[in-house]
């Protein structure tokens, strides 16, 4: 498959192309190639019951949430998200993130379509309720936020990008 070949899938700020699919692995996998504006707050951190994720950093940074850490991954370093663990990720960078994301077992893909396809019926994002009843169609539920000490919250305040500090992380 060529670099611009793939199923798109485009969100607010965020694409995608779906590289490997369900029909391609016999469900064993889902391979997807994205790109974050920089300064994107990335999904809401969640728990998957049925798949786990690796992200590999092509470009640019990640800022992940696994488990009950931070950390920011840069070009070359993977991180691993496995299914029931509490994650999350954004790009606090000054420039778009690219990235792949595996996921296995595959079938995920099939929620950014379904949300992608609610944006454009809809113009905007849905409503929080209706994108908490997407996420659980398909095995997703939001994560229970981190009780960060006050000066790890600081301290992320302090390192945020310009136009984001006093945003809780």
């Amino acid at each position: 498959m060529g670099a611009d070949e793939g199923r798109p899938l485009v969100l607010p700020g965020w694409s995608m192309r779906v590289k490997v699919a369900a029909e391609d692995t016999l469900g064993a996998m889902t391979l997807l190639e994205a790109r974050m504006v920089a300064g994107h707050g990335g999904p809401a951190e969640h728990v998957h019951v049925g798949h786990d994720e690796a992200f590999f950093v092509l470009a640019g940074e990640l800022r992940f949430r696994v488990g009950d850490r931070y950390r920011t991954a840069t070009v070359g370093e993977t991180v691993f998200a496995s299914r029931g663990l509490a994650h999350g990720f954004s790009n606090p960078g000054q420039r778009e993130a690219h990235y792949l994301v595996a996921l296995t077992p595959s079938g995920y893909e099939r929620y950014f379509e379904r949300l992608a396809e609610l944006l454009r019926a809809e113009g905007a994002m849905p409503s929080p309720s209706r994108l908490a009843a997407l996420m659980a169609e398909h095995g997703t539920f939001l994560a229970e936020p981190l009780d960060l000490p006050r000066s790890a919250v600081a301290q992320l305040h302090e390192t945020a990008p310009e136009g984001r500090r006093g945003e809780e992380p």
